[in-house]
Order: structure tokens, then sequence, then C-alpha cells
């Protein structure tokens, strides 16, 4: 079952019912227990088994999640969702970023003013690029599975010659999970599928993990040396396929102090980039770790760990490559 641990804050009640300026009343931990990739408004709504949320106040009885806000959160506009726990048998209020994770710069006191709402949209856990578990990464100690990675490890990389892992991650979706969202199943890149050993051994990722492509195909069709694409529109190359027969999978995250290119079952692929999931709202697990590592990640303005270490080449691009080769 996915667990997914966010940052919350409380306001009061009455910001629910008038949209009147509240402050933050307290920083919270939720923790969310669900059988599938959805955090949905009520249990009604929930297809599968109920979700279940354990916070730092208490275990709530029941929830609803009401709206989709546009609010200025000490001063700043935030797209939030508003809902209602109940814990100890009292209705309490809540806001969280709409992506799920912390909201820049909200810290207890910070007035939370109404500008907009809409109806509440369900959030998708999901959609995350990352490694399987199993897959090695070459490390300067030789190849070590990646889901045995721990920060401080030592990590050659193309660009920035060794870096130390800063934060590691993961994420289970089980058959379940994969039944209701099929496009986050594995990309499977066989042996040799884009030159010798590249990679050395059958390779999944997921389906927004970025793999490395060069040679005379890219720069023809781009314009460039390298560039980086995701797994999932290398599916039908090369013998690379989506795994049908997947039961249950773990997606492994690695972060350092920069997007990174790295050698992963002898392959070059990316480490996480988190400004992926904060500029573009992706689906993502709570970055609130990554953010007490990152702080600068909550401005706006702010380029690090926002900036891919290659181009990103489109669909259409893609799609015209005569020969894919790493």
């Amino acid at each position: 079952m996915p667990v997914r641990t966010i940052t919350i804050y409380e306001v009061n009640n009455s910001y629910v019912s008038s949209g009147s300026t509240s402050p933050i009343l307290n920083v919270v931990t939720l923790t969310i227990n669900d059988d599938d990739g959805v955090l949905d408004a009520n249990s009604g709504a929930d297809g599968g088994t109920d979700q279940t949320f354990t916070t730092s106040l208490g275990t709530a009885t029941g929830y609803t999640f009401r709206y989709n806000d546009t609010s200025l959160v000490g001063g700043t506009s935030q797209t939030i969702k508003t809902f209602q726990l109940v814990i100890g048998g009292s209705t309490r209020s809540f806001i969280m970023n709409d992506a799920g994770d912390s909201i820049p710069g909200a810290t207890t006191g910070s007035a939370v003013n109404l500008q907009s709402y809409a109806n509440y949209t369900p959030i998708n856990y999901t959609a995350l690029p990352c490694f399987v578990t199993g897959t090695r990464i070459h490390t300067v100690s030789g190849w070590r599975a990646v889901e045995k990675l721990r920060v401080g490890d030592k990590i050659p990389t193309h660009d920035s010659g060794v870096q130390t892992v800063r934060w590691v991650g993961s994420a289970t979706l089980s058959y379940r999970d994969l039944l209701k969202a099929p496009h986050m199943a594995p990309i499977v890149i066989p042996k040799g599928a884009l030159g010798p050993d590249a990679p050395n051994r059958d390779l999944r990722l997921s389906p927004q993990h970025k793999v490395l492509l060069s040679g005379w195909s890219v720069e023809l069709t781009a314009g460039l040396e390298e560039a980086f694409v995701p797994a999932k529109y290398l599916v039908g190359k090369n013998g690379i396929r989506i795994d049908q027969t997947c039961a249950e999978v773990t997606y492994h995250h690695i972060l350092f102090d920069r997007h990174e290119v790295i050698v992963s079952e002898g392959l070059q692929t990316e480490s996480f980039l988190p400004g992926d999931t904060i500029r573009n709202a992706m689906d993502k697990e709570t970055l609130r770790e990554i953010l007490l590592l990152f702080p600068e990640l909550s401005d706006p303005e702010s380029n690090r760990q926002t900036q891919n270490a290659r181009p990103v080449l489109k669909p259409y691009e893609i799609a015209a490559l005569t020969m894919v080769a790493a």
C-alpha cells in the first residue's frame, strides 16, 4: 500500500466557510495510506479501500477535501487544496500545496487570504522519474543496487566528476495501482538496445526517466550532440517495451546538488530533478525533505535544480530519429 508523507497547514474553520483571512495555526505532518494512486475528495469518491490519514496532531477519523484555492500565503500567490479532518472528535481545517508537497515559505503565523476558488479535483500521486529496484548504479566503489544507495555515497557523474548523494527516496506501486494507472508500468530497455553494453543488462525505468542519447541521428534531427529522451518515448524502438507483466514495482530517486548524468546498468541516465516537479506541478511524492536540503527551491526565481543537464527532445523530434543510440 503506497504511503505518502506531506506537510499541511492548519487554518481557522472560518477560512473554509467564508473564505476570510486566517493565520496558519500549526505546521503539521500528514501521512496518507492509500491503496490507489489518487487522493480523492471523500470516502464515497474513493473506489478502493478508504484512505487513512495520520497527523502529528492525531489520527483522523474523517476527511473532506473541499476546494482548489488560489490564495495569498504570506503575501505570495499559491495554488492550494483546502480540506478538513476530524481529529479527536473535532473538525479542523487545513491547506496544502495543490500538488502535494509543502507550501514554499509558509510558516506558523503566515496569513492566508483567499483570492479565488473552485471545486476540489483529485491529486494523482505518481509520474516521477526514477529507477526500479535492483537497478545497478555505477559508484566509486563499483556497481551497487539503487535501493542500497545512501545519503553520502559517492557517484561518478558525466559532467561534475564524483558527486555526493544528497537525498534518496522511493515509492511502491502495487498491482492495483498499475491496473488503475497502466501508464506507470516500467519501461524495459533490453541489453545492448542503444549500443554495445548500453545497457549491459536489461534496464527498467519509470516512463518519465530520461536517457542520454547522442550520435549523428540526434545531431541531424535536433542539431545537438547529446540530448535527453524520456524512456516512454523510446517504446517500439530497438526492442524497447512496456513491462506488461509487472505485478508491483518500487521506483527510487537519487538527488545531487544539481541535475547530473550518471551510469545505470552501463547506460547514461539522469538523476532526480525536483525542479520538474515543483515548477510544472508533476505528480509526486512529498519534497519536504528536499526543500529542507535546498531551501532556495522555494524561490520561483531560482534556477537551481530546475535546469536539465541536457536539452530534452520533443516527441516529434524523437519520432523523427532514424537511429537511436546512447
